[in-house]
C-alpha cells in the first residue's frame, strides 16, 4: 500500500514539475519574442505610412526566390525571409504579413538590381546578392542568410545523353580555350579567375563572354555560342534540364545577404533580427 502510495506521489511530483517546467519554458520564449525593439528610423516610418515593405527579388531561382505565373505567387527562402520581416515591422507574424499584403515584391535581375536599390524603387534588395568587400563600400549589407557555390553547366553529348559532360568537357579543367559564360554584374568571372589562378593544377585559359540575364545564358548554351554557364549552383538548378548538367565542380562560396542604401541602415537591424530568429 505504501509502495502503492509512494509511485502515486512521485508521478504527481513529476506530472507537476513537467507542467511548471514548460510554464516556464513558454514564459521564457515568450520573453524572448519580445526582445527585440524596431529601430528609430525614418526608413521604418516610411515603410509602416505606406502600408508594405518593397523587396527587389529575383523570379527564376527555385528554392530562394521563385515566381510561378500559374498562381502569379512567389517562393523561396528569400521570400519567406522577407515576411519575417515585415511582420517585425508591422508587429505581426510572417503568415499574417503574407495574408495582409505587407510586401511587395519588385522583380529584379544581376543587372538592374543595384540601380533599382540606387534610385529608391525598392526598400531592400534580396536577390541572391554576394556580399563581397566591395558591396560594402556602396551598400549597407546583412549578415549571410544562404551559403552557395558557384558551377557549371554545359550541354550532354549528342550521341550519349547520359554522359557527364559535352565534347570532352567534363570540368573546368578541360575549358582551356573554351567559352563560358556569365552574368553581367555578377562575381562569378572574377571567382573563376581566382579559383584557376591558385590552382597550380588548372593551367587554363577560358575566353568569357557575358549576358543581361539567366534565361540568355542559357540560350547561349543551348545554342552553342558559349561552351559553359558559369553561376551560382542554386541558379543552375532552375535551368538545367534533359539537354543539360551541372558538372561536379564547386567552388568559390558564395554567402548571400541583403542590401539597403547606407542611409536606411536601421533597415538592416530588423533584417538581421529575421535572419537570426
Amino acid at each position: 500500500m505504501f509502495r502503492k502510495l509512494l509511485a502515486g506521489l512521485l508521478c504527481l511530483c513529476l506530472f507537476c514539475g513537467c507542467s511548471a517546467s514548460t510554464t516556464q519554458t513558454s514564459k521564457h520564449e515568450e520573453k524572448e519574442k519580445k526582445t527585440f525593439t524596431l529601430p528609430s528610423a525614418k526608413i521604418i516610418d516610411d515603410i509602416q505610412e505606406r502600408g508594405y515593405l518593397i523587396v527587389g527579388v529575383k523570379t527564376d531561382v527555385p528554392g530562394l526566390s521563385d515566381y510561378d505565373e500559374t498562381t502569379q505567387t512567389y517562393s523561396g527562402i528569400e521570400i519567406e525571409l522577407a515576411y519575417k520581416i515585415a511582420g517585425l515591422i508591422f508587429d505581426c507574424s510572417a503568415k499574417e504579413a503574407e495574408s495582409k499584403g505587407y510586401v511587395h515584391f519588385e522583380p529584379v535581375t544581376v543587372a538592374n538590381r543595384e540601380t533599382k536599390l540606387k534610385n529608391g524603387d525598392i526598400d531592400c534588395l534580396m536577390a541572391t546578392y554576394t556580399i563581397t568587400a566591395s558591396r560594402k563600400k556602396k551598400f549597407a549589407l546583412s549578415e549571410s542568410y544562404y551559403k552557395d557555390y558557384i558551377g557549371l553547366m554545359v550541354r550532354k553529348t549528342e550521341t550519349d545523353n547520359e554522359s557527364l559532360g559535352s565534347s570532352g568537357i567534363q570540368s573546368l579543367a578541360d575549358l582551356d580555350g573554351k567559352i563560358i559564360g556569365t552574368a553581367k554584374h555578377s562575381t562569378a568571372r572574377k571567382a573563376t579567375l581566382n579559383y584557376i589562378n591558385n590552382h597550380a593544377s588548372l593551367s587554363i585559359s577560358p575566353i568569357f563572354m557575358e549576358y543581361d540575364s539567366y534565361d540568355e545564358l542559357k540560350e547561349a548554351l543551348v545554342s552553342g555560342e558559349i561552351d559553359a554557364m558559369c553561376v551560382d549552383v542554386s541558379i543552375l538548378e532552375g535551368y538545367v534540364d534533359d539537354s543539360l548538367t551541372i558538372l561536379n565542380d564547386r567552388y568559390a562560396p558564395q554567402d548571400y545577404g541583403a542590401a539597403v542604401l547606407p542611409k536606411n541602415r536601421a533597415l538592416i537591424e530588423v533584417i538581421n533580427y529575421a535572419i537570426e530568429n
